[in-house]
């Protein structure tokens, strides 16, 4: 798993994270007892110097501080609780964990079509100036794992190199209104996906993307996770 106790966590409540507030409330704890089917326990979040007990079923983005680096994962409360003078909390870890440096924007994990091209520097300096006629535009179909303001994470059969430019199409429902996006992005990673020849992991970021395009794909991560959480609650 990667951790330890005493790992030192700092915590920040998702939903902070996806509207991107310009002030997030960030909760320090350690890790108190590593314990079955991805629960830990932890002590309960300090915050300006006060003990802060957190709702029970809230999600944060867990950022753990291990002698591996930074990793990172989601976690929902599960219980809270007071044993002699010390106060606890017990939280599920939602995923993998992941090395990071910090991110700037929240991954939302989905599953959505889309299409993914080639580009280049020059068009990609030129943008909608650059002259595309006369050449086949070559689409290839794109399967995205997760989505964030900043980029998204995709299966493809297009075998692309660390620094390619793509142009990356696909749209998003929020409350049955659809917005269609065809944004420039940078390859990160391109990984061969283990078990399925010719198929490749990649993770992008996006490139020139206009703020109100940003705004419309954090409104729909805010959207989905609303209505994952309701669901949850057995509200719809």
């Amino acid at each position: 798993m990667g951790l330890s106790i005493g790992n030192k966590i700092e915590l920040i409540k998702l939903e902070q994270i996806i509207r991107q507030d310009a002030i997030k409330k960030v909760y320090t704890s350690k890790i108190c007892d590593v314990m079955p089917k991805n629960t830990l326990q932890i002590s309960m979040p300090i915050y300006e110097g006060k003990i802060v007990p957190l709702e029970i079923d809230d999600k944060y983005s867990a950022c753990f501080y291990t002698d591996k680096g930074l990793l990172q994962t989601n976690v929902i409360v599960k219980s809270r609780y007071r044993s002699g003078n010390l106060f606890f909390l017990e939280v599920v870890m939602l995923g993998k964990l992941e090395k990071v440096q910090r991110r700037e924007y929240y991954r939302y994990k989905c599953i959505m079509n889309g299409k993914m091209r080639q580009s280049s520097e020059e068009e990609f300096k030129k943008g909608d100036a650059y002259d595309l006629s006369g050449q086949e535009l070559v689409w290839n179909d794109l399967k995205i794992l997760d989505i964030s303001g900043g980029g998204v994470k995709a299966v493809s059969k297009l075998e692309l190199q660390k620094g390619d430019i793509v142009k990356v199409d696909f749209e998003v429902n929020i409350m049955n209104d659809f917005y269609k996006f065809n944004i420039f992005a940078r390859i990160i990673s391109s990984t061969s996906v283990t078990g399925h020849t010719g198929l490749y992991e990649q993770r992008m970021e996006f490139l020139r993307i206009r703020q109100e395009d940003r705004d419309v794909i954090i409104k729909f991560i805010f959207e989905s996770e609303r209505q994952n959480r309701a669901k949850e609650s057995g509200l719809v």
